[in-house]
């Protein structure tokens, strides 16, 4: 989701410079929508639906942090569990475009997601099931399960609508809408991220450190070109943006109070 000029030509400037990197491995995580031009992109807002992976069984809150979302897909694919894509199960209450409100990147025609094999539609799940090549016993009693859940508004497996961020997007209320009527839908989701955190090392005046944690005079950092100051874990939306203003201005304020004093150049 980076701009196409993005190709990190800061981080590699400050790493000639001798400056420190961290958390070059980590992102800003988030699921994936496919599109046919082969991007799984960044979305989020779900009214509907339930993610299953290839065996036709649910594995996340779908409606908890993208980040969150993110990093279980990944946890997923690192110990076996999970092959991309995974599916979006959803039915026909909205029609054929799965309930996915913020794309990012925006949707073309449903007959090209369709044609590249990317969305299904069958009248009955176990058929579903045989498109998306999923076993059809475990997709049936997947649904069969989340419907119950519905009904009672507790997600006994993974405590969606739990967390107030769950229920951001329903008005407060259960963010859980059963799948139960026909003709049912599947579309093909994969791993997606909203840019790397990974950076330059910084301290708390957004001075940039090199590989001795020692700052190197003159050189400052802040936002994406930074290492992200919340490590591992996402707070929640805006934190680069956040990182930006806060860092900017910390610099800003060393190098004023640092600035060699008299002359007229300064």
């Amino acid at each position: 989701m980076g701009a196409p000029g993005n190709v990190g030509l800061a981080l590699e400037a400050g790493m000639a410079a001798g400056a420190a990197i961290d958390l070059m491995d980590q992102a800003w995580w988030s699921p994936g929508f496919t599109h046919p031009d082969g991007r799984s992109a960044f979305s989020l807002w779900f009214t509907g639906g339930i993610f299953v992976n290839q065996d036709g069984r649910r594995f996340v809150n779908e409606s908890g942090p993208y980040d969150r979302i993110g990093k279980t897909i990944i946890d997923q694919i690192a110990c076996g569990a999970m092959t991309l894509p995974f599916w979006m199960i959803y039915d026909d209450q909205e029609g054929l475009v799965p309930p996915v409100k913020a794309t990012n990147v925006s949707m073309v025609e449903p007959a090209q997601y369709v044609d590249a094999g990317l969305w299904h539609t069958a009248d009955t799940l176990p058929e579903l099931a045989a498109k998306i090549g999923v076993n059809a016993d475990n997709l049936v009693s997947t649904v069969k399960r989340f419907n119950e859940f519905a009904a009672a508004g507790v997600d006994k497996d993974f405590g969606r609508g739990d967390e107030a961020y769950d229920r951001v997007f329903s008005g407060g209320r259960s963010p859980m809408a059963p799948i139960d009527t026909a003709p049912y839908h599947a579309a093909a989701f994969g791993l997606s991220d909203l840019g790397t955190k990974g950076g330059l090392v910084t301290d708390s005046d957004a001075r940039v450190l090199d590989t001795d944690g020692i700052p190197i005079d003159g050189l400052y950092a802040a936002g994406n070109t930074m290492a992200a100051v919340s490590g591992t874990v996402y707070p929640g939306g805006g934190i680069p943006i956040g990182a930006s203003m806060l860092f900017s201005h910390l610099a800003a304020r060393h190098m004023a109070a640092t600035r060699p004093q008299g002359g007229t150049n300064g």
